[in-house]
């Protein structure tokens, strides 16, 4: 059908041009025209008719023609047509209506057709845990992601990027742009432990490891994802206490054969990222911190910043002249003042690209759609090999065996191949050298300065860090209907993954600027490296449930589901290293014939674990007006002791739509208006080690004491005592939730009020010391949370333009209840201190700057001696900054650190809109996060001027405090540690507001007319697009990192946040 409603005449095409996205709708449906779903005329020839949508009102431009042929016409201002030649079944279609399909057999003068609403809710049915349920009747907060959302986003390493900030409730961070290790995070409603709690991720119907796993899918594969938030997912019990995410995939909807190309290239762009200083603003910065520290014009490092002015895009070689300093510099072999932007030196411009392509039909008896994907994503680091690429096979099969039973099957395949170079952290720490130093010799060789080489040189000839994963993914899934009310459905799922990574890490020959002499060698020879790691993973589940389901009297419908389910979980991983290696090698060597089988914290494991699990759910609804819902799961977990194995989870929740009371049919705007409550348990065991209750031994061999002419072997534990009365945590969830659909459906959304309750977290318990071994964790624990959620949409349409609006609010919080005991007030991070949320920082409350020597005199005078936050005697200056006395005890200590904020963002929204008119469409999607406070404890670049030796960001420049500058924001550049340990401690000024909104996606879009389509005989659908992402944004951010990056910004997580332009294009024949 969509390919034929394609093929409209040119003549014909001026109003269907402007709806020909139509044909994304999805299958057709039956049409109805008052009385019947398929109406029949009597006599032949021309048809006339009107279309209307479900308020009477005429739809313009709806497309009408006759089925498997080009024959059509559309409607005219009034919503009239005729069309002569009708004979067969015509199809009518028009964008936000459901199409319909009517048999016509001869001449009709007056056809009145009423087009649905394709938003209309009493049909639509939702995925949730073991099968699917109407959206209208459904008592759960279940939000769904349609494939829309993941269309013309171009290159994406992950799904979960396309839907930041556009979901309600899920609440998803990054906190890298490298290729392959973007981090992406993934929180439903926030935090509900201090140990971990990610999402339940389930694809058709198989667990799998994590949310990190969908990286490896196609994003063109997925049909739907849906999150289950509330006591929804209890019927997942042990593992979803982080809540579920259902992820199915597309099967053939037809038995016509259809291809699908979906193609784009993005280009990449270096997004925001400090700004380093200049060689003339480090140089100036120099001299005022070394004024300012009291030092005169015979300081080495004055003598040395005013040389480099001097000097400008100069170097000095030692070797033909004399030391300027004297001693000072004995290990340099030259000095060189290159204005060098390490910014352009290090980041470029990048491009990646994305494939996909999808084949399906079949026949009455068996469908299939086989899909292949390929993904290239450079990177913007311009120095050595760091890419990842992605392959997708995808196959999908549906076997139809009898009229009772049938199979399905999905085969799916998936690698990654990811590069990066081995000594990235070298690169890219944020202890970078003072300025002026060029990123290679004059003969194009690595150059160094004393111990300090140019960054540039460990990610090109440090070595490569190269890691593959294949993936094999199976689902099986068996139907059978023992008669119309009572089915059987088994799922057997099998994934293996292999995850091999290859480190080598180079010895590196450094050089004078000349490039005639060799200044250092580093890593030494003896020092490079070959690590190979090995992980395997093999996971094995078997469900099956019955449902049976009868609607008694004509009025009570009920539903009853049971079943059971077993999980098995290998894994393996082997781990050795190699020291003194030859790099031309591509196998773990060594000169020296050592090999370790640990370092750098790991060692070889192998373990497995299972779970066996029943579980169960009843519905019952009255008239699709009144419904409940109670679902129970009862989990036994390999990892505790049998007396502890077994715990029953269990939810319950209620439906009330309100819109179907008599009461409300006099209010015509209203077409849905539900109430939902629910409560429901669910549980993590993430903070249980495995072999709970066993105490276990590391055997050491030759690692003793000294006994005659050796070591002796000895056994000792794990640094762990057993635990015998541990048990999963339990996690209390509460939801109210309101949909609502006005103004036919024209205004759409929902509100969900939430709150959760851990009583029984696992945290650490102390023991005395005396025990030697640390002790197992313990339920002792409390944790609240709670929060909002909001969905708002309105579209509509405007003559031929139709469009929407919509936007998208999550609020989550959480608190710690009993922590047994506060932790140590500190500054900083901290996620032990009770009363407060996780991921808390506490630090001073700043109240100015000292302006005058009276009040430093004053302030030093009252601290000096009674203060554990830094200050000493005759240490301050003008300019350093004050803190409030918060609890007036005449001390500033510990007991003054406020509260200021948490790092995990509590707010996090979206706004949406677009347009569509004749072909053309645009949609923009804005982004932001709110109530988060970053504290950047270890970036060394937040400091200017903390070690005259090093470069920082630029934020500084003009604006340090002097008698001239009174009201500036940072104080008087220096050098003394303690003066800036003092300045630059968590307080109120010194962290930062990580609250943003952003430009997330801008895309505009056109769909080839119809009429030019059916001249090539083989398309059906051709879109072409551009699109953009994080093009815009606007924070408070003072240091000039992306408000989303984390507070920990070095190595991989200091690539710069990118902003992208994608050119992509759509076809289907």
């Amino acid at each position: 059908m969509r390919n034929d409603f394609l093929k409209v005449s040119s003549k014909r095409i001026l109003f269907s041009a402007a709806f020909a996205s139509a044909i994304c709708i999805g299958a057709p449906s039956e049409a109805f025209a008052h009385t019947e779903s398929v109406q029949t005329v009597l006599q032949t020839g021309t048809v006339k008719g009107t279309v209307v949508d479900g308020t009477g009102e005429p739809v313009i431009g709806a497309n009408i023609m006759v089925k498997g042929t080009t024959n059509g016409t559309i409607t005219d201002i009034d919503g009239n047509f005729t069309l002569n030649n009708a004979k067969g079944t015509l199809v009518i279609s028009f964008i936000g209506y459901k199409t319909q399909e009517i048999a016509v057999k001869g001449n009709e003068t007056n056809l009145k057709i009423v087009l649905k609403d394709d938003s209309e809710l009493l049909d639509e049915v939702v995925v949730v845990g073991y099968g699917t349920q109407k959206k209208a009747t459904m008592t759960g907060s279940v939000t769904v992601v349609n494939d829309k959302m993941l269309e013309n986003k171009g290159t994406m390493a992950s799904p979960v990027q396309a839907l930041q900030g556009q979901v309600p409730g899920v609440i998803i961070t990054r906190s890298s742009s490298a290729p392959g290790d973007e981090s992406w995070g993934m929180s439903l409603r926030g935090k509900v432990s201090a140990n971990a709690t990610d999402p339940l991720v389930i694809i058709d119907g198989v667990e799998y490891e994590s949310v990190n796993e969908l990286r490896l899918l196609n994003p063109s594969d997925i049909e739907s994802m849906n999150f289950l938030k509330d006591a929804s997912a209890s019927i997942y019990g042990a593992k979803a206490a982080g809540g579920v995410v259902l992820v199915t995939t597309k099967k053939a909807k037809d038995n016509k054969v259809r291809v699908d190309y979906n193609g784009s290239v993005t280009g990449k762009f270096i997004g925001l990222t400090p700004k380093l200083m200049s060689l003339d603003e480090w140089a100036s910065s120099v001299v005022d911190a070394r004024t300012n520290d009291g030092y005169g014009d015979d300081d080495t490092w004055m003598r040395y910043a005013k040389l480099a002015l001097a000097y400008k895009n100069q170097y000095i070689d030692m070797a033909h002249s004399v030391n300027p300093f004297g001693t000072a510099f004995s290990d340099v072999a030259d000095f060189v003042f290159f204005d060098t932007n390490w910014h352009d030196i290090m980041w470029g411009q990048a491009v990646s690209t994305q494939h996909e392509l999808a084949v399906s039909g079949g026949s009455d008896k068996s469908k299939y759609r086989l899909s292949l994907g390929y993904m290239f994503d450079d990177s913007n680091l311009k120095w050595g090999e760091n890419n990842n690429n992605r392959y997708n096979l995808r196959l999908t099969n549906t076997f139809k065996l009898s009229d009772k039973s049938s199979i399905e099957s999905v085969i799916a395949y998936n690698r990654q191949d990811q590069v990066a170079p081995s000594q990235l952290g070298a690169a890219l720490t944020t202890n970078a050298q003072q300025p002026g130093f060029p990123s290679a010799t004059a003969n194009g060789k690595p150059y160094a300065w004393g111990t300090w080489g140019a960054p540039n040189w460990y990610c090109e000839l440090g070595g490569e860090n190269k890691l593959k994963v294949s993936a094999i993914n199976i689902s099986e899934s068996f139907h059978y209907s023992f008669y119309k009310d009572f089915s059987l459905h088994i799922t057997a799922g099998y994934n293996t993954s292999t995850a091999v990574r290859d480190t080598q890490k180079k010895s590196i020959d450094w050089y004078n600027y000349a490039g005639n002499k060799l200044v250092r060698t580093s890593p030494l020879e003896s020092e490079s490296s070959y690590a190979k790691t090995n992980a395997r993973t093999d996971f094995y589940s078997l469900s099956g449930h019955l449902d049976w389901n009868h609607l008694f009297a004509d009025v009570h419908d009920v539903k009853v589901m049971l079943g059971m389910q077993y999980n098995m979980k290998e894994y393996e991983y082997t781990y050795l290293r190699t020291l003194g290696i030859l790099p031309s090698l591509e196998i773990p060597n060594s000169s020296n014939d050592l090999v370790y089988l640990n370092g750098d914290g790991n060692s070889s494991s192998k373990w497995q674990e299972a779970v066996l699990s029943y579980f169960g759910r009843v519905n019952y609804n009255y008239k699709s007006k009144y419904m409940l819902e109670a679902q129970f799961r009862y989990d036994g977990s390999s990892k505790f002791q049998p007396e502890n194995r077994w715990v029953a989870y269990g939810g319950v929740s209620a439906g009330w739509r309100i819109s179907e009371e008599a009461f409300m049919k006099s209010l015509e705007f209203v077409d849905e208006l539900k109430l939902r409550a629910s409560y429901g348990s669910v549980g993590n065991q993430s903070g249980i080690d495995r072999y709970d209750g066993a105490q276990l031994y590391s055997f050491k061999p030759g690692s003793g004491i000294l006994l005659g002419n050796g070591k002796v072997s000895y056994m000792d534990t794990n640094g762990k005592l057993p635990s015998f009365d541990r048990t999963w945590e339990r996690i209390h969830n509460y939801n109210i939730g309101l949909d609502f659909g006005f103004l036919h459906n024209r205004l759409r959304g929902s509100v969900d009020l939430f709150w959760k309750q851990n009583n029984n977290m696992l945290i650490d318990v102390i023991y005395p010391g005396i025990l030697g071994d640390k002790a197992p964790k313990g339920n002792h624990g409390k944790l609240k949370a709670h929060g909002w959620e909001g969905a708002l949409n309105w579209s509509d349409k405007i003559g031929k333009v139709n469009y929407h609006v919509g936007a998208t609010f999550t609020y989550a919080t959480n608190n710690l209840v009993d922590n047994g005991g506060s932790g140590a007030i500190e500054s900083g991070v901290r996620s032990n201190r009770e009363g407060y949320p996780l991921n808390s920082v506490f630090g001073l409350r700043y109240c100015g700057k000292i302006q005058t020597e009276e009040q430093l005199k004053k302030y030093e005078g009252r601290y000096a001696d009674n203060n554990t936050i830094g200050i000493a005697k005759n240490m301050l200056r003008l300019g350093d900054n004050m803190f409030e006395d918060v609890n007036k005890d005449g001390r500033l200590d510990y007991n003054d650190y406020v509260y200021l904020g948490t790092d995990d963002p509590q707010v996090q929204f979206s706004i949406n809109l677009g347009a569509e008119w004749n072909g053309v469409d645009i949609s923009a999607v804005f982004q932001g996060a709110g109530k988060r406070t970053i504290w950047r404890e270890n970036s060394t670049w937040r400091v200017p001027m903390r070690a005259v030796y090093q470069n920082s960001s630029n934020q500084h420049i003009g604006n340090t405090w002097s008698q001239e500058n009174p009201n500036a924001h940072f104080p008087s550049l220096t050098n003394k540690g303690d003066v800036n340990n003092y300045n630059y401690q968590c307080s109120s000024w010194s962290v930062e507001d990580g609250s943003y909104i952003r430009l997330k996606n801008v895309t505009l879009g056109y769909n080839l007319p119809a009429s030019l389509l059916a001249k090539t005989k083989i398309l059906s659908k051709a879109r072409v697009y551009v699109s953009g992402s994080d093009l815009w944004e606007h924070s408070n951010i003072n240091d000039g990192w992306d408000p989303e990056a984390s507070r920990t910004v070095d190595n991989a997580k200091r690539f710069p946040f990118l902003r992208t332009v994608t050119f992509g294009l759509n076809l289907t024949f």
